[in-house]
C-alpha cells in the first residue's frame, strides 16, 4: 500500500501528540508524587492534579496508541476481548478527565471564597474530602462505562467492516433492544452535562471573584505600587485555563461527533478530526500546569542535582 504525503502527516502529527501528552503528563506525576523530596510542602490541589494527569495517560494509551495503529493500516490487531478492554478503558479515562477537571474548578471556586462562616465550613470539608472525591470519581467511572464492552467488539470481515476497515479497529453491535440504547445514552449523557454544567458554574463565580478582587486592588495600589498576583490567584487564573480548555475542545468535538450521524457521514477525515480533538486537552493540559506551575522550576535542579551531583 502506498503511503501518501497526508498518510505521513497525519501519522507523524499523532505520534507527536500521544508523545508529547504521555511525556507532559508523565513529567507532571513526577513532579506531584516527589514534592516531598524537594522539600517543600504539598498543595491541596497536587491530588487533584496527580488524578488528572494518571487520567490523561491513561487516555492517551488506550485512544492515541490504537489510533496510532490506525493511521498505520492495521485494522484487526486487538481482536475481540482487546477491543472490549481498550474501548472501556480510554472511555473510563475520558469520563475520569472530565470529573477530575470538575473536581479540580470546584475545589479552586471554594477555596477562594469569601472568608464567611458558610464557606469556611465548606473550605474544611472539602480539604478533608479530596482523597475521598478523587476515590468517587474513579468508581463512579468505572461502574457508568461497566455497560460499554458489552456492545463493543473487533470487526467481523463482511462486506460492512471492509467498507469501514480505513476508519476504526473496533465496531458497535446493534443487537441491542432500543431500551438498551436509550439506558446506554442516559448514563452516557447525565453525567457529562452535571460536570460541565459545574464546571461552568465554577468557572464564571471565580471569574467574578477575581474581577471584584481587582477592583479592590486599584483602589488601595497606587501607580508607584504595583500590584501583583497572589499564588492563590495565579493558581486560579491556571485552574480557569484548564477548564476553558476542557469546555472548548468538548464542544468543538461534540459538534463533529453529532454531525456523523445526522449526516450520515463515514468519511475517514471526520473519524481521525474528532479523535484528534479529543486528545487536544490531555496533551495540551500538563503543559499548561507545567509552565504555570512554580514548582516545576524546584523539581527540575533537584533532578539536577540528583543526576549530576558535586
Amino acid at each position: 500500500m502506498t503511503m501518501t504525503p497526508g498518510d505521513l502527516i497525519l501519522r507523524l502529527l499523532f505520534m507527536l501528540q500521544t508523545g508529547t501528552g504521555v511525556l507532559g503528563n508523565t513529567f507532571l506525576l513526577l513532579t506531584y508524587t516527589s514534592t516531598a523530596c524537594t522539600g517543600q510542602t504539598p498543595r491541596p490541589t497536587h491530588l487533584i492534579l496527580t488524578n488528572l494527569a494518571v487520567a490523561n495517560v491513561f487516555f492517551l494509551l488506550f485512544k492515541g496508541i490504537p489510533q496510532m495503529i490506525l493511521t498505520w493500516g492495521l485494522t484487526h490487531t486487538l481482536g475481540n476481548m482487546g477491543c472490549k478492554l481498550v474501548t472501556y478503558f480510554h472511555r473510563t479515562a475520558r469520563g475520569l478527565s472530565l470529573c477530575t477537571t470538575c473536581h479540580l474548578s470546584s475545589f479552586q471556586a471554594i477555596t477562594i471564597s469569601p472568608k464567611t462562616w458558610g464557606w469556611i465550613k465548606l473550605k474544611d470539608a472539602a480539604l478533608k474530602k479530596v482523597g475521598f472525591s478523587c476515590f468517587l470519581c474513579w468508581i463512579s467511572n468505572l461502574l457508568i462505562n461497566i455497560f460499554v464492552p458489552i456492545r463493543v467488539g473487533a470487526l467481523q470481515h463482511s462486506h460492512s467492516a471492509t467498507k469501514t476497515h480505513n476508519l476504526v479497529l473496533c465496531s458497535s453491535s446493534k443487537n441491542h433492544t432500543t431500551f438498551y440504547a436509550v439506558i446506554h445514552t442516559i448514563l452516557i449523557t447525565i453525567p457529562d452535562v452535571v460536570y460541565i454544567g459545574l464546571m461552568a458554574g465554577a468557572s464564571v463565580y471565580m471569574v467574578l471573584l477575581l474581577h471584584s478582587h481587582r477592583q479592590r486592588v486599584r483602589h488601595i495600589h497606587t501607580l508607584s505600587t504595583p500590584h501583583r498576583f497572589s499564588p492563590e490567584a495565579k493558581a486560579t487564573q491556571t485552574i480557569l485555563l484548564l477548564a476553558t480548555t476542557f469546555i472548548f475542545f468538548y464542544f468543538i468535538n461534540s459538534i463533529f461527533i453529532i454531525y456523523h450521524p445526522v449526516f450520515n457521514e463515514s468519511r475517514i477525515w471526520l473519524h481521525h478530526t474528532t479523535t484528534f480533538l479529543a486528545a487536544c486537552y490531555p496533551t495540551i493540559s500538563p503543559l499548561v500546569l507545567i509552565l504555570q506551575d512554580p514548582q516545576t522550576p524546584s523539581f527540575c535542579s533537584f533532578m539536577v542535582r540528583k543526576t549530576f551531583p558535586n
